[in-house]
């Protein structure tokens, strides 16, 4: 399933406005961390998609069922220019 950031309202689109903006690209230290904030989106995103299982806790408050990733994800990055 391919999902489009870009194509939905979010903060998303303010960064990837920074990153294309020809006088706030001289800034490297912003340029850089919008790629961080690109990152941390996109893995929130990707984070709906991971199959989840119940795990059962203790908490100072009690016991409580919280769900945890099944899988441990891999996550490989491709550098492509172009």
């Amino acid at each position: 399933m391919i999902n489009i950031l870009g194509n939905h309202n979010s903060i998303f689109n303010q960064f990837v406005l920074e990153l294309r903006d020809v006088t706030i690209q001289k800034d490297s230290m912003r340029f850089r961390r919008n790629i961080e904030r690109i990152g941390e989106v996109i893995a929130y995103e990707l984070s709906k998609k991971l199959t989840y299982t119940p795990r059962v806790t203790t908490t100072p408050l009690g016991i409580v069922t919280i769900p945890v990733v099944t899988h441990q994800p891999v996550v490989a990055s491709i550098l492509r220019a172009g």
